[in-house]
């Protein structure tokens, strides 16, 4: 008859004495019909460690295995292990002995492997961060070499893994060298992961940049908050000199736009724009005069562009190879506005 084991309620053959799945004694072959602790069961003969500490129970071979990783390891993976278990006539721990070597990660095929003995003295792998907030402060838009560490810790045992990103901030980067927005970690103790501030993805703003660090493990998650502030620049000079804000460039800019005009056009407003870690709106060459003013308000959606007719639609030429040719192209409008253009070839002649 099928045995059905009390604790996870899977089918067992007939003959088997402990479950093949989680290692419990099934029912009808403990003493006295009472529980029997298996992990505290003497082995016939000890499993012997290089160092020489003897595993005389499934409990003192999972501490064993726990607090010399390396050593236990590589006995996983030369199959001693396997070999051991087969002796003592469990063919499924033997099995899962196999499954680990498999395992592209010895580490991690090894926790596998500890997750199936059929003990109870390790436990499960937990999740603690240092802190649940960091505040970095003042940051400059463009500034290199600031970061920080996060700070992990298994306050349980075997081995942590998981990940930590963060999706949501494109000016952090997690990991030495250019880093990811992803980090894929393990450890068995405690982890220090580097993050690294992308200076050249700051935006400066009134409101502090915030950020969230999200850690997701096999034991347990966690979100830290990251802020940091990024005060505005204001604009340096001229007739623009102290606004914070493209609105205010805009307003003074409208006040005197012969004098501003200026500004745009020798690229200074756009160089404020970058030092401020933000998107220039105007697409193209700057205009001249006045002219660089009206494009700016219509990059802005301020006011709308005027309407323009080009005075030709095709134009054919005809020369001596070498001989020089021009053409004029008017672009004009009826309506009293500055108009600007810029023209490009998809030929090189």
């Amino acid at each position: 008859m099928v045995q059905t084991c009390a604790k996870c309620s899977r089918a067992n053959p007939p003959d088997a004495v402990y479950c093949y799945y989680d290692g419990l004694v099934l029912g009808g072959h403990s003493r006295n019909g009472g529980p029997v602790a298996v992990g505290a069961q003497p082995f016939a003969s000890p499993f012997v460690f290089p160092s020489g500490k003897a595993c005389r129970s499934f409990n003192e071979l999972a501490l064993a295995c726990q607090e010399d990783w390396k050593a236990a390891r590589d006995l996983l993976q030369h199959g001693y292990l396997e070999t051991f278990l087969g002796g003592l006539g469990r063919i499924d721990l033997v099995m899962a002995a196999k499954e680990a070597v498999q395992f592209p990660d010895r580490d991690r095929g090894l926790d596998q492997f500890l997750s199936t003995l059929p003990s109870d003295v390790l436990d499960p792998p937990r999740l603690a961060v240092e802190t649940q907030e960091i505040n970095l402060g003042a940051l400059q838009v463009g500034e290199a070499g600031r970061s920080f560490h996060l700070h992990l810790e298994n306050q349980g045992m075997r081995l942590l893994h998981g990940t930590v990103s963060c999706a949501d901030a494109v000016w952090l980067s997690l990991g030495d060298g250019p880093g990811t927005a992803e980090k894929h970690f393990q450890f068995g103790h405690e982890l220090a992961l580097p993050v690294r501030v992308v200076g050249d993805r700051l935006r400066a703003g009134k409101k502090p940049l915030e950020a969230h660090l999200v850690v997701e493990t096999n034991g347990g998650s966690a979100t830290i908050t990251v802020r940091a502030e990024v005060p505005v620049k204001p604009f340096p000079n001229g007739v623009l000199a102290g606004a914070t804000t493209p609105r205010k460039i805009a307003e003074k800019a409208k006040a005197q736009p012969k004098e501003a005009g200026a500004h745009f056009e020798r690229g200074e407003v756009a160089a404020w724009y970058k030092a401020n870690g933000w998107t220039y709106p105007v697409q193209g060459p700057a205009a001249t005069g006045m002219a660089a003013v009206q494009q700016f308000f219509e990059a802005l959606g301020l006011t709308p562009a005027p309407k323009v007719r080009i005075s030709v639609q095709s134009i054919r030429l005809s020369g001596a190879p070498g001989e020089p040719l021009k053409y004029v192209i008017e672009v004009k409008t009826e309506e009293k506005k500055p108009i600007y253009a810029h023209g490009s070839s998809n030929q090189p002649w």
